[in-house]
């Protein structure tokens, strides 16, 4: 789909399609934020507050697991599915639609592939947080972030578009493990406040 924004944004204002682009990533982030901040709620009812023990303890050691992957510490199949925004949303739904929903689908962040395995962290601990405003900041900031990287790159390819496509898979490995010592800081963090 990076590469088909290119073209798209090309025919009309590219400063619209890409606003919109990240519009529907922070609004797809806070869609799942509410959903998994309500179950968070569910589940904090039930259990009441053994609910912030379960975070301190499961959401590092889910940290510290992906980020052994990421940076290849630990050599197991990797937790991921392949399914990508089709490619025909902005056909069928029309550009600007299009382009919105694309951001939306990588803002929820479930529902599109998952390049590394520290950002499974991100809906497990919005759903463990407990509450809905901290589920919702963690999944929005998530999704924002997501559609943003999709903007850096249509804005730094100076309309060169298939040349951001190649950018992106060449610096996946420097960002997967720039991702895992992320997540491994994130969780030192947790455990040491």
């Amino acid at each position: 789909m990076v590469g088909q924004i290119g073209p798209l944004v090309q025919v009309g204002r590219k400063k619209t399609a890409l606003a919109l682009h990240v519009l529907g990533g922070v609004l797809g982030g806070l869609t799942i934020g509410v959903l998994l901040g309500f179950a968070g709620v569910v589940l904090r009812s039930t259990i009441g507050d053994a609910l912030d023990t379960v975070f301190v303890i499961v959401v590092p050691a889910a940290l510290v697991y992906a980020a052994s992957v990421d940076l290849g510490l630990l050599h197991v199949r990797p937790i991921t599915w392949v399914r990508q925004t089709p490619g025909d949303w902005p056909c069928s739904m029309g550009r600007y639609p299009g382009i919105f929903a694309w951001g939306f689908d990588l803002g929820l962040g479930v529902t599109t592939r998952i390049p590394y395995q520290s950002l499974l962290v991100v809906p497990l601990s919005a759903f463990l947080v407990g509450d809905i405003a901290s589920a919702v900041a963690i999944t929005t900031a998530y999704g924002a972030a997501r559609a943003l990287a999709v903007v850096a790159a249509v804005t730094s390819a100076n309309d060169d578009f298939p040349a951001a496509c190649d950018a992106i898979q060449d610096r996946v490995l420097t960002l997967k493990k720039l991702v895992g010592v992320t997540a491994l800081v994130i969780a030192a963090l947790i455990v040491i406040s």
